[in-house]
This record gives C-alpha cells, sequence and structure tokens, in this order.
C-alpha cells in the first residue's frame, strides 16, 4: 500500500484496529488466557503488549508533532510512502522480540487493554489537523529493530504492529487444544 496523505494513514490504523478488535470481542477467559507453551504470549497478554505499544506511539507522535511545529516547515504536498515492517510482498519481516518496557506484566483484561488502545488511536486522530499542518519527514527517533523511522512511517507502523498481532492471535485461536 502506498499512503498519500496523513488521513490515508490515519484510516489505514483505523481499519487495522478494526480488524485487531473482530479478532479478540466475545472470547472467554479460557480463550484469553490460553497458552500453548510457556514461550507464548496469551491472548490477553497480545492485547496487553498491543496497548502498550500504542500509548507509546501517541506520546513518540505528540514529541515528533511538537519537533516538527517548533521547524515550521510546509507539509508535503504526497508522502508517497510504502510500509515500515513489512516487504514489497506485504508479509511481515522477520520476528522483532518485544523490548522489556513494551513487554505485557499480565493480569490485565482485554477489555481494559482494548479501552487503553482505543485511546491511544482516538488521541493521535484528535491531533491530525496538527499532523497535516507540517512536515513530519525530518523528525527521526530510531526503531529497535528496524532502524531509524521518521513520524510518518511511527504512524503507519502502527497498523502494521495491530496487524501483525492480529495474526499472532488467529494462529493462537488454530493452535489444537484452543478453548472452544
Amino acid at each position: 500500500m502506498i499512503y498519500h496523505t496523513i488521513a490515508d494513514i490515519l484510516a489505514a490504523g483505523e481499519q487495522a484496529q478494526t480488524r485487531f478488535i473482530a479478532a479478540v470481542s466475545n472470547l472467554t477467559e479460557a480463550q484469553a488466557n490460553f497458552r500453548p507453551d510457556e514461550n507464548q504470549w496469551t491472548i490477553a497478554e497480545i492485547v496487553e503488549h498491543v496497548s502498550i505499544v500504542n500509548d507509546g506511539f501517541l506520546r513518540l507522535t505528540h514529541k515528533l508533532l511538537k519537533e516538527a511545529e517548533s521547524a515550521a516547515r510546509p507539509p508535503k504536498a504526497d508522502l508517497n510512502l510504502g510500509h515500515t515492517s513489512l516487504d514489497e510482498n506485504g508479509q511481515q519481516r522477520g520476528a522483532f522480540p518485544a523490548p522489556e518496557r513494551v513487554r505485557p506484566k499480565g493480569g490485565v483484561s482485554v477489555e481494559d487493554s482494548l479501552a487503553k488502545l482505543r485511546a491511544s488511536l482516538a488521541g493521535i486522530v484528535e491531533i491530525q489537523p496538527r499532523l497535516e499542518a507540517v512536515d513530519l519527514s525530518e523528525q527521526v527517533i530510531p526503531h529497535p529493530a528496524l532502524g531509524p523511522f521518521n513520524a510518518y512511517q511511527w504512524l503507519v507502523l502502527l497498523g502494521e504492529h495491530e496487524d501483525r498481532h492480529r495474526g499472532q492471535i488467529e494462529r493462537l485461536k488454530a493452535v489444537a487444544g484452543f478453548p472452544v
């Protein structure tokens, strides 16, 4: 997918969040907390992780936006921006171990994590006019596994991250022994 505007990026993020929420809706407690082996997260832990990361994306977006507003460069006419964590075929590039600061602690309900997740995206949508008013391409912070990302790329990664973990959830739901 090619993103031409902030609106394109945010629409893709909203669609990713809708798909993610659908994947975890109506789970029983046993399903949310099913762990096929000691090295895998439960669905509840995956949702907690995504909510922690999304909150970090919101804080990072605010920081980069303030820097861009200080620089006061006019917005780009066309972002012409592709994927960040996906290859040219739309497939995930490799496994990215989660840094300790975004690992789930456990004991958080899916509903509580989803509320935090929704609030983070709402916070980004709320500042959309400000994001559209400046050039965000020079504000760069490195991703731990993918290298330096500008503010636009971080916004793209938000939806890609949710889709990545939605796939993980779907695979977990297909494991033998998953509660019905």
